[in-house]
């Protein structure tokens, strides 16, 4: 039988990356948000798919981020395959964790994933929460609170909450499932 697991891909819609969050209590430019949640969302899909196929049913562990640094992952994976499941609920510590576009990330992320088949149509709750400082490519320091639901599509059905003080409905964001075998 094969296992499978779901991923995630933002498509982030920015017209460039401008600098500074500020606080975490200030609204930043809505194009800094947008590129935090895309890094944010890339970084936390590529960390959560590592520790997963590491083996890593729960507890913590340290990864390696590529092209350097590291996040430590503390939580459980859970997915089955009929009816599709997901329980993803782990907390992420980033340590100047880089990314593949050139941001450094340094915070944590509470990052909790709920997917859920049956005789209702699938749906995917899935939920970012914490502070972070981005450097590099990305220049911003803020608090991150959002909820996204999606359809069996990937299409966005309600977003809430906020990145860098910015309303999380008001970003281009999208999360669609890929699955992978």
């Amino acid at each position: 039988m094969r296992s499978k697991h779901i991923t995630w891909v933002a498509l982030g819609l920015c017209a460039g990356f401008a600098s500074g969050c500020g606080d975490s209590d200030e609204k930043s430019d809505p194009a800094v948000a947008q590129a935090v949640m895309s890094e944010l969302v890339s970084s936390v899909d590529t960390t959560v798919t590592g520790y997963q196929s590491g083996g890593a049913g729960g507890g913590s562990v340290k990864l390696q981020c590529e092209p350097g640094g590291s996040a430590t992952v503390d939580g459980h994976v859970k997915v089955t395959v009929k009816p599709i499941g997901v329980d993803v609920q782990v907390a992420i510590a980033y340590d100047a964790c880089q990314t593949k576009s050139g941001s450094t990330i340094n915070g944590s992320i509470d990052f909790t994933q709920t997917v859920q088949a049956g005789t209702t149509p699938v749906r995917v709750e899935t939920v970012y929460q914490g502070d972070v400082k981005l450097t590099g490519k990305v220049q911003a320091d803020c608090a991150v609170d959002v909820n996204v639901l999606v359809d069996e599509a990937g299409k966005a059905v309600k977003v809430s909450g906020s990145v860098c003080g910015n309303d999380a409905a008001g970003l281009n964001l999208q999360i669609s499932p890929r699955w992978k075998s």
